[in-house]
């Protein structure tokens, strides 16, 4: 079979599970939800990219490592950039067809207060809140031990201060995610944002 025989199944077959599969789907998605599913498992593979590679990343700022997940996206496809003014300067944004808007707020943990930040600014400052903009996600780069048990304070925090915020475990069973859901002030609608904890901590002990 040569290339131009290939068909979208084809495709889609063949890099089933990859970040250019990722790019395949938000191409020839056909709906919103379908192009933000596409983005997370884009999102996802790029992250991963960073985890395998933390040792080489330390002592990166916020915005490096930002810089760096939106040139691999691109890389992958989609048309994604940083710090594009969009109700603000957005740390990543990812547009697309028929309106189509998804953004993210990254931050550095280095308090919940700080999280906290973020979740407001992706929420009150960035997001529109319209039909195929009302999803998004807080990234959170882990340079500290536990991922997992960041994340779990994060989701108690965040509830705590926001008690119309709406948190639940991440349909993928993914333990390092989750995801929120609370009435956007502006549009009247459910925004929903996926909380991602990224693991970069590294401590080798073998020397």
């Amino acid at each position: 079979m040569s290339e131009a025989e290939y068909t979208v199944a084809d495709l889609r077959l063949l890099w089933d599970g990859t970040a250019r599969g990722a790019s395949v789907d938000f191409l020839f998605a056909q709906d919103h939800d379908a192009r933000v599913s596409a983005v997370r498992k884009a999102v996802d593979f790029v992250c991963n990219e960073l985890e395998m590679n933390k040792h080489v990343k330390q002592g990166l700022g916020e915005d490096a490592i930002t810089i760096e997940i939106c040139s691999l996206l691109k890389a992958a496809g989609f048309q994604a950039a940083h710090d594009k003014d969009i109700g603000g300067h957005c740390d990543i944004s990812i547009e697309g067809k028929n309106l189509f808007l998804w953004l993210a707020e990254a931050k550095k943990h280095s308090s919940y207060d700080w999280l906290e930040k973020g979740f407001q600014q992706l929420s009150t400052r960035y997001s529109t809140g319209v039909k195929g903009q009302d999803h998004g996600d807080v990234l959170v780069y882990c340079f500290v031990k536990d991922a997992k048990e960041l994340l779990k304070k994060w989701k108690e925090k965040l509830t705590t201060a926001n008690p119309e915020v709406v948190a639940k475990e991440s349909a993928d069973g993914n333990p390092l995610q989750f995801c929120s859901t609370h009435k956007h002030a502006a549009s009247g609608l459910d925004f929903n944002i996926r909380h991602k904890a990224i693991a970069l901590y590294w401590d080798p002990k073998d020397k």
